[in-house]
């Protein structure tokens, strides 16, 4: 049996740029792995895929570790049976790409596992078929994502300390596309007149604008909408001292920048409202 760690990532920045003809939408995002981790265990036995986790609410076949186990074997000619057990961390729907994380993870356990030896390029281009974000955690690290978020260039990051909150419940990617291409075709003069007021003030404020840290993820427009909460919570972080927050991918999780001097401040809040968090670095 081997085991390894399938790790979860944050988006910094997200931008929506569009739909495509197959459907799914351009994006313009930053991704990287932080160490936070579900934990794949791999055997090899019987003829079959079997896929085992405690409170797995959908059929086993259309989990993503089920669905990376039978592309591997059909496309590499693998006849030998897996048995994979999955044990959760990552929450699920929170915008930490958990479900993709795994897949890749079961790609490169089985290439492991039966010594195929097939290269990161390779699997990478293999996993695609699996979702947008499968091909980035074949490698994982730090990447621009371009295109479906498939479009990937590499690049080297300074670790970072982050605390991720979640809600304790999911936000359907599915719904958040759909509700962001719906709020395009419907006017919303009140959001117009506070993009206007925001770019006049930012006219006042060019020296100001040169040093500041903003990063935005589109999704929040929709999400804050629909989950006043999440942004509540954002902004008592921001006045607990974090400079920095912000959806991760369509939500519901999100992360600030966390350094000694806001540390204690920031968990105490969320302490104190009985949030479920964590704390983890990029990796």
């Amino acid at each position: 049996m081997i085991a390894l760690k399938a790790f979860a990532k944050v988006n910094i920045g997200l931008k929506i740029c569009g739909k495509r003809d197959d459907g799914y939408h351009n994006i313009k995002t930053t991704l990287t792995t932080v160490n936070l981790s579900d934990i794949i265990q791999i055997e090899e036995g019987g003829s079959d895929i079997i896929v085992e986790s405690e409170g797995l609410d959908v059929p086993p076949e259309e989990n993503l570790c089920y669905k990376a186990a039978a592309l591997f074997r059909e496309t590499y000619n693998i006849p030998r049976g897996v048995r994979i057990r999955l044990i959760k961390n990552i929450p699920v729907g929170g915008g930490l790409g958990g479900g993709s994380a795994d897949a890749a993870c079961v790609l490169k356990g089985l290439n492991k596992l039966f010594g195929t030896e097939i290269s990161s390029d390779e699997m990478i281009e293999t996993s695609r078929i699996l979702g947008a974000d499968v091909p980035f955690f074949i490698k994982g690290g730090a990447a621009y994502a371009r295109g479906r978020g498939d479009e990937l260039k590499f690049f080297k990051l300074p670790r970072m300390s982050l605390l991720i909150y979640y809600p304790g419940y999911p936000v359907s990617t599915k719904w958040a596309y759909e509700e962001y291409d719906r709020c395009l075709l419907t006017p919303q003069p009140e959001v117009n007149k506070i993009e206007e007021a925001e770019k006049d003030s930012k006219k006042k404020k060019k020296k100001k604008e040169k040093i500041s840290f903003a990063i935005e993820n589109d999704f929040e427009k929709v999400v804050f909408k629909k989950h006043p909460d999440l942004l509540d919570v954002k902004m008592n972080l921001i006045a607990s001292g974090a400079f920095f927050i912000s959806l991760s991918g369509s939500g519901s999780c999100l992360y600030t920048l966390i350094d000694d001097t806001m540390r204690k401040k920031v968990t105490e809040y969320l302490e104190g409202i009985g949030a479920q968090f964590y704390e983890v670095k990029t990796i």
